[in-house]
C-alpha cells in the first residue's frame, strides 16, 4: 500500500511541478481569463504549448495564478505589474520575460449608482480582488474623483464569486473584461476605466517567470503568444470559435468590442520600458523585437 501511494504522489508532483531548470520536460504556466491572455489559450488549443513543452494552467482568478507561483506550481504566469509589487515575495523570485498588453479600458469600474450619486453617500461597499490591479486601479478612481477611502469598505473576493452575488447596496464593483462585460448585463455600468485613468495609472500585463530561467526557454512561448495575436487580427472568427470555451457567455460581437480595449505590445515602446523601470523592474530578461 505505501509502494501505491509513493507512486501516487509522484505523479500528482511530476502533473503540477514547474520546471526550474532548462533540461526538464514540460514548464506549467498560469494564466486566468482576462481578455488579453487569450492568445495563449488559442496557442494551447492549436497544439503549439505542447510542442514547446509548456502545460497551460487557466486558473479562476490572478490571485490564484500568484498563489500558484508562490507554490512552485508554475514556472510562469501571466499579471499584471501591480499583482508582482504587492507581493515582494514574488517579486524576489521573478522576473518579466515578455510584455503582453497595455489594458486601454478593458480594466474597469462599475457601479449600481450613478458617479454623481456616489459623493452623497455616506458609505460605499467595493467589491475587488485585492491583491491585483484591481486595487491600484481603485486608489487612482478615489484619488482622482476625491473620494474618502474611510467612506469605502473593501470585499476581496474572485470576479467569478461577483458574477454570482446580488447587490441591492451602492457598490462599485473593479473588474476586468470578459466579467465586465457580464456585469453590465446585469445592470452595472461603467464609471472608470483604464482608459479614463491612463493620466494616473497605466496598466501592464506582462509574463513573469522565475529568474532562473534563460530568455531562451521562454522564447517558444513568446513566439507562440504572438503568432495567436496575429491570428486574432487577421481571422478574428476563427479565433474566437477556437477560444470561446475559455469565455463562456461572451458573443462574437461582444468578444470583438472587449479587445478594443487593449493595446498589444509585442515591441514595447521607450515610454513602456522606462514606466516598468521606474516602478523597480530589473528587464535584463526582456524578449521584443528588434
Amino acid at each position: 500500500m505505501k509502494t501505491i501511494w509513493a507512486v501516487v504522489t509522484l505523479l500528482f508532483a511530476f502533473l503540477f511541478q514547474g520546471c526550474e531548470q532548462i533540461d526538464q520536460p514540460y514548464c506549467t504556466i498560469a494564466a486566468n481569463r482576462w481578455v488579453g491572455y487569450l492568445p495563449l489559450a488559442y496557442a494551447n488549443e492549436m497544439g503549439w504549448l505542447q510542442k514547446d513543452h509548456f502545460i497551460l494552467k487557466w486558473t479562476s482568478s490572478l490571485s490564484e495564478s500568484k498563489t500558484l507561483f508562490r507554490l512552485g506550481l508554475c514556472t510562469g504566469f501571466c499579471a499584471t505589474q501591480y499583482e508582482i509589487l504587492s507581493d515582494p515575495h514574488i517579486k524576489a523570485k521573478a522576473l518579466p520575460y515578455f510584455f503582453i498588453d497595455q489594458s486601454l479600458g478593458a480594466d474597469q469600474i462599475l457601479s449600481n449608482i450613478p458617479t454623481r450619486e456616489l459623493h452623497k453617500l455616506p458609505f460605499l461597499e467595493a467589491y475587488l480582488e485585492l491583491s491585483s490591479v484591481n486595487k491600484a486601479l481603485l486608489d487612482a478612481f478615489l484619488k482622482t474623483y476625491r473620494f474618502d477611502k474611510d467612506r469605502v469598505h473593501l470585499n476581496d473576493t474572485t470576479q467569478d464569486n461577483i458574477l454570482q452575488m446580488e447587490f441591492k447596496k451602492p457598490t462599485l464593483i473593479v473588474t476586468y473584461e470578459p466579467y465586465a462585460t457580464l456585469l453590465r448585463q446585469k445592470g452595472f455600468f461603467l464609471v472608470a476605466s483604464s482608459k479614463t485613468l491612463k493620466p494616473f495609472i497605466r496598466v501592464y500585463d506582462l509574463f513573469f517567470a522565475l529568474k532562473t530561467l534563460p530568455s531562451q526557454r521562454i522564447e517558444p512561448l513568446y513566439e507562440s503568444f504572438f503568432k495567436g495575436v496575429q491570428e486574432l487580427q487577421e481571422r478574428p472568427r476563427y479565433f474566437y470559435e477556437i477560444i470561446k470555451s475559455y469565455i463562456p457567455h461572451i458573443s462574437y460581437d461582444k468578444f470583438r468590442q472587449q479587445i478594443k480595449g487593449i493595446r498589444w505590445i509585442e515591441k514595447p515602446t521607450p515610454l513602456d520600458i522606462n514606466y516598468l523601470k521606474a516602478q523597480g523592474f530589473d528587464l535584463s530578461h526582456l524578449l521584443t523585437r528588434r
